[in-house]
């Protein structure tokens, strides 16, 4: 019998000891600056992180999540509105293994993540303007290390369940640049000091699954990798990356029934006109 009490307890230690390694970390502070025009948020944890944590960033709506891994929210609270330059709210939710960072946006803008100690600063600035092609708009989605080699290890296309169309790009590490810009009819994603496998420099005819997508098309360009997707129809795309894994969807977006409902519909007087007995000079 005492035995058991003395196992038993050895195991109530042991969960208790992996739900601390689960939680090893805290965040503890938060606040929010203006710098230069640019917002500035800084994140405080109890101990310094490694790097930057995992993070995405979605369009529609516009948000940038990071995911703080075996870190627990010690703020006390789950949600902070803020209402400085192009950031709305904040929310901030615990799982079991990670805590999740939302940063609320007025509008899809490019951010840059660094690592000082405790400190994790996050700021966020407009999208920068492509000089290559006139009105073109390039959004920095993430920025790269030149001091690291990025490659790409895979690329798929899947169908979700919506009826969008899903690139899946495998990265081989979370530190690769990449800038996405609507050209033309086209969505152009550049891999920044990327390098492409042979087998991955193709042209996908995806067609067949019913989807706004075409073809994909994955190329070298210079020291960068460049993926070409050509949609159909009326669409939009959104774009976030999860770990090392960069996903970029484009959704089909439905006419608006009431404007086609008007279609053909005029307003104002009615006007009658007589060409009986009028000569045919007078009327043109």
């Amino acid at each position: 019998m005492k035995i058991k009490t003395l196992l038993y307890a050895y195991l109530l230690w042991l969960m208790g000891m992996g739900l601390a390694a689960a939680q090893a970390n805290t965040i503890e502070g938060f606040d929010v600056s203006q710098q230069g025009g640019k917002t500035v948020v800084r994140i405080t944890t109890k101990e310094p992180l490694a790097n930057v944590p995992p993070n995405f960033a979605v369009s529609n709506p516009p948000r940038i999540a990071f995911d703080f891994p075996n870190t627990a929210n010690g703020l006390g609270r789950s949600s902070q509105e803020v209402g400085q330059g192009e950031l709305r709210s904040v929310n901030i939710v615990q799982g079991t293994d990670r805590t999740r960072l939302v940063l609320n946006l007025r509008r899809p803008v490019s951010h840059e993540a660094s690592v000082d100690g405790r400190n994790m600063l996050i700021t966020l600035s407009e999208a920068t303007v492509s000089q290559t092609a006139p009105g073109a708009q390039t959004a920095r989605f993430a920025d790269g290390r030149s001091d690291t080699k990025h490659a790409i290890r895979d690329v798929d296309f899947r169908r979700g369940r919506a009826g969008e169309g899903r690139i899946i790009v495998d990265l081989s590490d979370t530190t690769t640049g990449i800038d996405i810009r609507q050209q033309g009819q086209n969505i152009v994603v550049e891999f920044l000091q990327t390098a492409l496998p042979e087998n991955l420099r193709r042209r996908l005819d995806v067609i067949d699954f019913g989807t706004p997508v075409n073809t994909v098309s994955t190329f070298r360009q210079g020291d960068n990798v460049r993926m070409v997707i050509e949609p159909k129809g009326q669409w939009e795309h959104t774009a976030y990356q999860s770990d090392t894994q960069f996903v970029l969807e484009v959704k089909p977006v439905s006419a608006d029934p009431s404007r086609a409902s008007q279609r053909g519909r005029y307003t104002g007087e009615k006007l009658s006109l007589n060409f009986q007995n009028v000569e045919v000079r007078a009327v043109l």
